[in-house]
């Protein structure tokens, strides 16, 4: 007689998803993809498992020199394979990775160091210098001094477990005046990040990111991250060059790539340009600042028409443009990114998505922590709507079209108020861009005492031209609204003052104009 059916029986416990972040990712890949290439610097070749030995060598001896989970580990180091070892090495040691730009005055170094209160710090030679004069009391190794410790580590995974929430970097954005702000990410944000672009980007198994822009700006982490989760190749460049970059493309023909407007100007006056290409990749992109229409035009041409226009903020806010959507809407940042959600406030933070230009605020599955140390700058970004879901201010302005598409309209602290009227210096920028003479072109605001504010343009002229500041400042307040005419207009001979990613230091702009106002009264 057949037994009648029965349910079958409920597990105490039933079985949880398993949290696999990129540390966990990598080490799989260390598995199953062991002798395919993570890494190629120069001449060298690293498999995914020696990736994760080594990383796993740098752990123990981590922990031997008394590290522990939760822990702040600061590097100051060049692009370079070591880079990524510590990283992965500080995660499987449960520790904070903490990349510093080795750009920045030993001053404001000391100020980050003191601010995350590193355990401990890793230098490359070349910048071992300004790092032991930062560092006080803490401990400074280089790469060959830290030799002796790894050696006769185990490449053991150690026992640590590394939770969604678990801090995994903090990300200093600045720290050139005042009090720097970290930008804490947990493993679960990082997890999100590198996943969610791996797919807007289109990432394989066979791609080869070129890695060229160190680990300290978190732009660098737009091609290997992505790279690390899907187990792709990252091929390292110690720094950008145009002849490294073309050498590169050439020898490697890389799938992927980031190129920030700076970048791109420097390749397209390469002589060999034309002759190499850039069709190799499936996705080039840019981000850190708007690139010029001429630039974006001629990368677009060179790539095959696969640039990417990235616009967002270490803090985990984005939006993204696909190379078939910018043919359309080249003036757009594109749509929220997967993951992310954006709206637009008023000077009253009403919500006028939609309705209106309003700063940016918006929210993410690859969203920060917050900043480290800072709750008076955690309750500042903050901005909630009707619900009370909490959403991150990010100082742009912008609007949105109709069909979800993003312009910029610049920065709320760029924004200049003449007269009563707002100005936006990317107005007044757009212009000057389309002379034939002008290659780029920066606008600030400066005190006045009939207007309050009036605008100030400074531009840097193709080699060549012959246009002076006078007939220039008078064509393009010719095209220009009353109340967005530029006060005064300097060219430039040398490049304009920039941050890693190539963003004009407009602080810096008008404290110089500022101080050439001031030296000529006082002659």
């Amino acid at each position: 007689m057949q037994e009648p059916m029965t349910e079958p029986a409920c597990p105490t416990r039933p079985l949880q998803p398993v949290f696999t972040g990129i540390s966990d990712q990598i080490a799989i890949h260390g598995r199953f993809r062991a002798q395919q290439f993570a890494f190629v610097e120069g001449p060298r070749q690293v498999t995914w498992c020696e990736y994760n030995s080594t990383a796993n060598r740098i752990a123990n001896a981590m922990i031997a020199l008394g590290v522990t989970p939760g822990a702040r580990i600061a590097v100051v180091v060049s692009n370079s394979l070591w880079a990524h070892e510590l990283l992965l090495g500080t995660w499987r040691a449960g520790a904070i990775f903490v990349p510093l730009s080795p750009l920045l005055s030993h001053e404001a170094l000391a100020k980050m160091i003191q601010d995350c209160d590193a355990s401990i710090l890793f230098a490359s030679d070349e910048y071992a210098a300004i790092t032991q004069a930062s560092a006080g009391e803490r401990r400074v190794f280089t790469q060959q001094q830290f030799q002796e410790h790894i050696r006769p580590s185990s490449d053991a995974a150690p026992a640590i477990t590394l939770a969604p929430l678990d801090l995994a970097v903090i990300i200093y954005s600045s720290g050139t005046t005042g009090t720097p702000k970290g930008i804490a990410h947990s493993h679960e944000s990082r997890l999100k990040f590198g996943a969610y672009f791996a797919a807007e980007f289109r990432f394989h198994c066979h791609a080869k990111a070129l890695s060229c822009i160190p680990i300290h700006s978190n732009g660098a982490w737009l091609s290997w991250l992505p790279a690390k989760w899907i187990g792709a190749t990252t091929v390292i460049l110690p720094r950008f060059s145009a002849d490294d970059y073309l050498r590169a493309v050439e020898e490697h023909a890389p799938t992927h790539g980031f190129a920030v407007p700076t970048m791109a100007a420097a390749l397209l006056q390469h002589p060999r340009i034309e002759e190499i290409g850039l069709n190799c990749f499936e996705a080039l992109i840019t981000a850190g600042s708007a690139m010029p229409a001429g630039i974006k035009q001629e990368m677009q041409r060179l790539s095959g028409n696969s640039l990417f226009e990235l616009w967002g903020l270490t803090e985990g806010v984005a939006t993204l443009i696909d190379p078939i959507d910018m043919q359309q809407r080249p003036h757009s940042v594109g749509r929220a990114m997967l993951g992310c959600d954006i709206r637009l406030i008023g000077p009253d933070d009403g919500d006028i998505t939609h309705s209106g230009v309003g700063e940016i605020v918006g929210r993410s599955a690859a969203m920060m922590s917050g900043y480290w140390n800072r709750p008076d700058a955690n309750a500042a970004v903050l901005w909630h709507d009707a619900h009370g879901t909490a959403f991150i201010r990010t100082g742009d302005i912008g609007a949105l079209d109709a069909h979800g598409f993003l312009i910029l309209r610049g920065r709320k602290k760029d924004m200049i108020v003449s007269g009563g009227l707002n100005v936006y210096p990317i107005d007044i920028e757009t212009c000057l861009l389309s002379h034939e003479d002008v290659l780029d072109a920066a606008v600030v605001g400066v005190e006045h005492e009939k207007w309050g504010e009036v605008p100030v343009a400074m531009v840097r002229l193709k080699p060549g031209t012959r246009t002076d500041a006078i007939t220039l400042q008078d064509w393009a307040n010719g095209r220009l609204a009353k109340h967005q005419r530029v006060q005064a207009l300097r060219v430039y001979s040398q490049d304009f003052p920039r941050n890693t990613l190539g963003k004009v230091l407009k602080n810096q702009l008008a404290e110089e104009y500022r101080a050439s106002l001031h030296a000529q009264q006082d002659r």
